[in-house]
């Protein structure tokens, strides 16, 4: 247990089903409901599961080197099924445009980093950053992600599911971090020739924003 609960990267559990039980299920749903468990047993297992049981992610397969292909099979759907649910709208969208090696003539004009690589030092940069964050720079150009600008697509359904994570009724994504953000919520909240109570050590966004608003 003490394995899965320090592997986030584990992607799912095998165990033989005589020698563990559901009690172990418990455990690692208590961990993480999503993760993927696999019990085998052989054709003799008394299999003693409630309606409630089968409410965790439970595959059962039976000892039997005919149904191997079939099984590996199962598995790697099952796998690929998992990730699916727990990655959230824009990071699962983005990580789709990467895999399937898209390619735009727009911004920005390092060309999925291979412009980098036409210098030593830019080479450098490259290898440190890594392929994957250069492919995945992308601008709003790129309609099947959508757009932070208009709210559509993957960053739609990303808002909206952070606003769900949240138990908000609308979240939005900004740019520039903490700052802006800050910022927009003071604009919207404190217009000028208000008064503003605020701690001695807050946030210096909040000094700016009342430079800003007067």
């Amino acid at each position: 247990l003490k394995l899965i609960e320090n592997n986030a990267r584990l992607c799912g559990v095998i165990f033989d089903w005589d020698k563990y039980n559901l009690e172990l299920c418990e455990e690692i749903s208590k961990m993480n409901e999503n993760l993927p468990l696999y019990a085998f047993a052989n054709t003799y297992s008394t299999l003693d599961v409630s309606l409630n049981d089968l409410r965790l992610q439970i595959s059962f397969f039976e000892y039997a080197l005919g149904a191997a292909e079939d099984i590996a099979n199962k598995i790697k759907q099952t796998t690929d099924e998992y990730i699916n649910t727990i990655l959230p709208p824009l990071t699962k969208a983005l990580f789709k445009y990467v895999r399937e090696g898209k390619y735009t003539f727009c911004t920005p004009g390092h060309m999925g980093g291979t412009a980098f690589q036409k210098s030593p030092v830019g080479s450098l940069f490259y290898d440190f950053f890594g392929p994957n964050t250069m492919k995945s720079d992308i601008s709003i150009s790129v309609s099947e992600l959508g757009s932070l600008l208009d709210h559509s697509g993957p960053h739609k359904e990303a808002e909206q599911y952070i606003a769900r994570v949240f138990n908000a009724d609308r979240s939005y994504m900004v740019t520039n971090g903490t700052s802006t953000a800050n910022k927009i919520v003071g604009m919207y909240s404190a217009p000028a020739g208000s008064t503003i109570l605020i701690d001695r050590n807050c946030h210096k966004s909040l000094t700016h924003l009342m430079m800003m608003s007067d």
